[in-house]
């Protein structure tokens, strides 16, 4: 507000009344704005409706010359350990409306695999270590529950540590007779077999077994060619993923070396990505901080480092699918990877991803580690700000959905990230994701036929734990959203609606535009 400087003298009486009548109208306004804000199922004028004037912080515009993404089917997956799906199995209903949240456009894509996979074995009426994790019929009982109560559509992974290929093509076998019939997408060979540490496993295993003096890419690829072998004798034909890297970019050599043989049963590359490691040290680039979690390295410069495999597959006709990501690995890292900063990395890393070229990305969700998206416990549903990131996401997607490039003008100083995703009935969907403290007044120059709706995600704090809410509702432990839903509606102005996003928060905006 400009000060303007006046002679001092006693206000005369219209100056008091005018002064009293704009403090009336500003008071009723307040209250009027209020009650529409809270109001259950109305539409409240968004900040920028009544600051349209204002110049904007930032504009958002379609680029010019680039071409639309088709949005892959089903791109958006949920990874997990073969121990998880017991304790999901034992709430059935709730599992299904839980991951119905993030499946808008296909059967969800569900890994069953990661560090469990090579402890995992086929092995009914043996006595084994306890280092073991035995698949069961009771496990194929209950996961073939979660299959046809979810429609899930599954990614094995198989033991290339602690099992043969025999023992694998056994295990199969069982999982293709006794799972729902096509529910398995795919057999993975391994799970990080480019970080392979042989002392860790013989710590695991109690020094019992007989264990790989190291694994080279030359080994892996002659191993994958023994389970594509073995498996071939085990009706039906179900595709092969590998290599499961941990270091898609770094260890690029593992891939070539696949991909230099015959291996008619692969049909995708698969890798792993999370910038950040509860594994390192503080003074280490990868440390996770919320700082980092918030930067663009954690996201466009993550999705950098798949870009050789994905061009690598392409020559080969092949896909990079991602059957595990998150934003800070070895469980996470507490006041970090459990923040509401993952809300706002989630959604803006995948669309990172799928621009890089990946044809799907899977949140690895384990159980009891800090960086699971959710938990289902006894007491029902435990959804962390990972979630609400991860649903926002699917928000953006629909029937036909392309990602639209698009062009952000906006300060140096401006955190600000925005993604944009047309699907059909001519209607854009605009996330903006504000990961910097100052609040942004953007402009959509998007062609808009109508006025805008916005729903915010949002949180007490950056670092919060809790207090997430989406459209002003939370999930409660029954997966069902509570508290009062607030859609505001903000009305385009000559060049466009203009939307402000307050600091550390997202808006979802959904607009008709022209054909």
């Amino acid at each position: 507000m400009t000060e303007h400087h006046v002679p001092a003298r006693r206000p005369g009486a219209a100056v008091l009344a005018a002064v009293v009548l704009a403090a009336v109208a500003m008071a009723v306004s307040g209250v009027l704005l209020a009650t529409v804000a809270h109001h259950p199922s109305t539409t409240a004028p968004a900040p920028a409706a009544t600051a349209s004037a204002a110049a904007p912080d930032a504009v958002v515009t379609i680029a010019s010359g680039a071409r639309p993404i088709a949005v892959p089917n089903s791109f958006l997956g949920i990874s997990t350990e073969y121990w998880t799906l017991p304790v999901w199995a034992r709430q059935p209903a709730l599992l299904d409306r839980t991951l119905a949240l993030v499946r808008p456009d296909g059967p969800l894509l569900l890994r069953i695999g990661g560090d469990s996979a090579d402890h995992t074995t086929w092995a009914p009426q043996r006595e084994l270590p306890e280092w073991v994790f035995e698949i069961t019929p009771a496990w194929l009982r209950q996961t073939s529950a979660i299959v046809r109560g979810t429609g899930a559509r599954l990614i094995l992974d198989l033991n290339l540590i602690t099992a043969s290929p025999a023992q694998a093509a056994r295990w199969a076998t069982v999982a293709r007779r006794r799972l729902p019939a096509g529910s398995i997408v795919a057999f993975e060979v391994g799970n990080e077999p480019d970080i392979y540490s042989r002392s860790s496993w013989q710590q695991k295993t109690g020094g019992t077994l007989r264990l790989p003096q190291r694994i080279t890419a030359q080994a892996y690829a002659r191993a994958f060619a023994g389970y594509d072998k073995a498996l071939e004798s085990a009706p039906p034909e179900i595709p092969l993923y590998g290599p499961a890297l941990a270091e898609p970019q770094k260890n690029l050599s593992w891939i070539t070396s696949l991909l230099s043989r015959p291996h008619p049963d692969l049909r995708a590359i698969t890798g792993h990505r999370y910038p950040y490691s509860q594994c390192s040290h503080p003074g280490m680039r990868t440390y996770p901080t919320i700082g980092r979690v918030l930067s663009e390295n954690a996201t466009a410069g993550m999705a950098a480092t798949i870009r050789p495999a994905v061009r690598l597959a392409a020559r080969h006709h092949l896909p990079l699918r991602l059957t595990e990501i998150n934003s800070v690995t070895c469980g996470g890292r507490r006041g970090v990877s459990d923040t509401f900063a993952t809300a706002l990395w989630a959604p803006d890393a995948l669309f990172e991803l799928m621009q890089a070229g990946a044809r799907s990305a899977s949140v690895h969700v384990r159980a009891d580690a800090i960086n699971m998206a959710f938990s289902i416990t006894a007491h029902g549903l435990v959804s962390h700000p990972l979630f609400y990131g991860m649903i926002v996401f699917s928000k953006m997607l629909g029937p036909g959905a392309q990602l639209v490039p698009v062009h952000v003008t906006k300060s140096p100083a401006a955190h600000l990230k925005a993604w944009a995703v047309r699907v059909s009935g001519n209607v854009m969907h605009v996330l903006l994701i504000n990961k910097g403290s100052r609040r942004q007044r953007v402009l959509l120059r998007l062609h808009a036929t109508g006025p805008a709706t916005v729903q915010r995600l949002r949180a007490p704090s950056v670092s919060a734990r809790s207090g997430v809410t989406l459209g002003g509702q939370h999930l409660t432990p029954a997966a069902t959203w509570q508290g009062t839903a607030t859609t505001e509606a903000v009305t385009a102005g000559p060049s466009g609606p203009q939307v402000s996003v307050p600091g550390y928060s997202a808006a979802l905006v959904t607009v008709s535009v022209t054909p």
